[in-house]
């Protein structure tokens, strides 16, 4: 027989996030989407918080970017309305193919966070979904001892 004392301090749910960038959100893919969330969700010790996406391979197009925002959000809107649950982070992952490609590193970030950041109102109004905090996560390229400033968050 298992007593419970109510100064034995239950053990501690961690934060966790799912890692989308691999998934297409497609219609094809929901399932896989789907079985991810649950799992996460299904375990005792683990608590969703958030989801981490891809922006593509093609940050410079603002459609692209928009439609990846708002598939994202469409994900965090079905867990609400299937768990109950509202995510409220989100992490935006740059491709590192992008930043190498483009040599810009740090110089197009501003742009990026400006597109993502307006991707995400719209994604959010449309969704009705509160907007959750993002950060986004770069590869820069940057010369030899300069300082790097690897992510920067969008309120």
């Amino acid at each position: 027989m298992t007593m419970h004392h109510p100064f034995v301090r239950a053990r501690r749910r961690r934060n966790v996030l799912v890692d989308l960038s691999s998934t297409g959100l497609d219609a094809a893919n929901s399932q896989v989407v789907d079985d991810a969330l649950r799992a996460v969700i299904e375990q005792p010790h683990l608590q969703l918080v958030g989801v981490c996406c891809s922006v593509g391979a093609d940050a410079a197009d603002t459609a692209l970017v928009g439609e990846r925002v708002d598939q994202v959000v469409g994900v965090m809107e079905q867990v609400r309305r299937d768990y109950g649950l509202i995510l409220t982070e989100l992490i935006a992952r740059e491709d590192q193919d992008l930043a190498i490609a483009s040599g810009s590193g740090l110089r197009n970030q501003d742009e990026l966070l400006a597109v993502v950041d307006d991707a995400l109102d719209d994604a959010c109004a449309r969704n009705r979904f509160p907007r959750p905090s993002v950060t986004l996560m770069t590869h820069p390229i940057v010369p030899a001892g300069a300082p790097v400033r690897a992510q920067s968050s969008v309120r």
